[in-house]
C-alpha cells in the first residue's frame, strides 16, 4: 500500500512540475542585444518610416540639418509708401505682375513634389497689387504650407536717408507692410523678416513691429556677407550692424528677442549674390556651389544642436528652358536634397519653424 501511495505521489509532483512556467535563464551581455520577440510586435504595427527612424538617425550621428528655400519677392515699382524702385518691372503691370505670379508657384508645385514648403517673402507693391486685383496667390501658398513674412527693402519704405529715422518710423513702417501681407494672405502672425540690413536698431524696429526671427544678412552696397555670420547653429544677438562693426551682431544674448538663422556653411562672402555674377559659371555651377555648401553644413552640423541651412532665389530666377522651367530647382531637389532627406540627415522647415525648434531647444 505504501508504495502505491509513493507512485502515486511521484506521479501528481511530475504533473504538477509540467504545469509551472519555464525557468527564465538569465541571457549573456552579447544575448541582451536581442529583444524577446513579444517586444518587437508594437513595432512591426507602426508605419515602415516610423519603424526605420531610429536606425537612421544613429547612422546620421542625430544630427539633423534644417533644409528650406526663401523667395524675395523685391519691391517693383511703386510702394504703399509712394517710393519708387528701380528694377525691370513693375508688378502694377497686370500681366508682369501675373508672371510672376505663376513663376512662384511653379516653384512651389517643385518644392512641394519633394516634400518641401518654402518661406515666402513679400511686400509692397507686390501685397497692395494682390489686394486690390483679388489674387489670392499668398493665400494658396499659406494654405498649403509655405511660410508668408516679410522682405523689408528700407530705401523702398522710407526713402533714401533711411538709416537718419527713428526706430518708431521704422517700426510704425514695417507694420504697414506687415498688415498688407496678412490682408493679402489671410495669415494672423508674421515673425519672420529679412531685410533693412545695416540699419544698427533694426531688431528694436522689429520687435516693435511684432517680428522675431531674422536671416538672410547681406550688405546691400557692397552685395557681401560677413563671413563672421556663417554657420549652422542659430543665436540671438545683442544688436544690430551698421555693417562695418559686428561686435553686437555676433555676441549671444540669452535674452535676446530675435533669433538669427545663419544661411549655412558657405565659405565665400558672396554666396549671396554670386548666382548674378558671371564669374559664377551660370546656373548648374551655382546649384553645384550649393550642394558643396550644403555638404559642408552638413559636416558642420552637430547633434544635439539645431543646425540650418537655407538658400534664396526671387520669382523667376532660374527658370532656364521654357520647355523644362526651373529644372536646376528639380535636379537639385532630386540629386542632392531627396537622399539626405531620405537618410534622416535632412529635414524640411521652414524658417520660423527653425526659429521654434531653436527656441525649443534653449528651454
Amino acid at each position: 500500500m505504501k508504495r502505491i501511495f509513493t507512485f502515486l505521489s511521484i506521479l501528481v509532483l511530475a504533473a504538477l512540475a509540467c504545469s509551472l512556467p519555464s525557468v527564465v535563464v538569465p541571457a549573456s551581455p552579447t544575448e541582451s542585444a536581442a529583444p524577446p520577440a513579444a517586444a518587437v510586435k508594437p513595432v512591426e504595427t507602426q508605419p515602415t518610416e516610423a519603424a526605420a527612424q531610429p536606425e537612421v538617425q544613429n547612422e546620421a550621428g542625430a544630427a539633423v540639418l534644417y533644409f528650406t528655400i526663401g523667395v524675395h519677392i523685391e519691391p517693383m515699382g511703386e510702394t504703399a509708401q509712394g517710393y519708387k524702385s528701380g528694377g525691370k518691372g513693375d508688378y502694377h503691370n497686370p500681366q508682369f505682375f501675373q508672371r510672376q505670379v505663376e513663376d512662384i508657384l511653379k516653384v512651389a508645385q517643385i518644392v512641394e513634389a519633394h516634400g518641401g514648403r518654402m518661406t515666402i517673402q513679400a511686400q509692397s507693391p507686390f501685397t497692395s497689387v494682390a489686394i486690390q486685383s483679388g489674387s489670392t496667390i499668398l493665400a494658396d501658398l499659406a494654405a498649403r504650407g509655405h511660410e508668408i513674412a516679410l522682405h523689408f527693402h528700407e530705401d523702398a519704405h522710407l526713402g533714401k536717408n533711411s538709416s537718419a529715422l527713428s526706430v518708431q518710423q521704422w517700426c510704425d513702417v514695417m507694420k504697414q507692410e506687415i498688415a498688407l501681407i496678412t490682408q493679402a494672405s489671410g495669415v494672423t502672425e508674421v515673425r519672420y523678416w529679412s531685410g533693412g540690413n545695416l540699419y544698427p536698431n533694426v531688431y528694436e524696429a522689429a520687435e516693435c513691429a511684432g517680428l522675431s526671427v531674422n536671416s538672410d544678412w547681406k550688405n546691400p552696397q557692397m552685395q557681401t556677407t560677413d563671413l563672421a555670420l556663417v554657420g549652422v547653429n542659430p543665436w540671438r544677438p545683442a544688436g544690430g550692424t551698421d555693417g562695418t562693426d559686428f561686435t553686437l551682431f555676433t555676441q549671444h544674448d540669452p535674452n535676446g528677442a530675435i533669433i538669427f538663422l545663419p544661411e549655412g556653411q558657405y565659405d565665400k562672402n558672396n554666396f549671396a549674390s554670386m548666382r548674378r555674377s558671371q564669374d559664377a559659371g551660370g546656373d548648374e555651377a551655382y546649384f553645384d556651389y550649393l550642394a558643396q555648401s550644403l555638404y559642408a553644413s552638413l559636416e558642420a552640423a552637430q547633434p544635439g544642436k539645431v543646425n540650418v541651412f537655407h538658400f534664396t532665389i526671387h520669382p523667376g530666377e532660374f527658370r532656364g528652358s521654357p520647355q523644362a522651367p526651373f529644372a536646376v530647382i528639380e535636379n537639385f531637389l532630386t540629386e542632392v536634397v531627396d537622399p539626405l532627406v531620405a537618410s534622416g540627415q535632412v529635414q524640411w522647415m521652414t524658417l520660423s519653424g527653425m526659429a521654434e525648434a531653436y527656441a525649443a531647444s534653449e528651454r
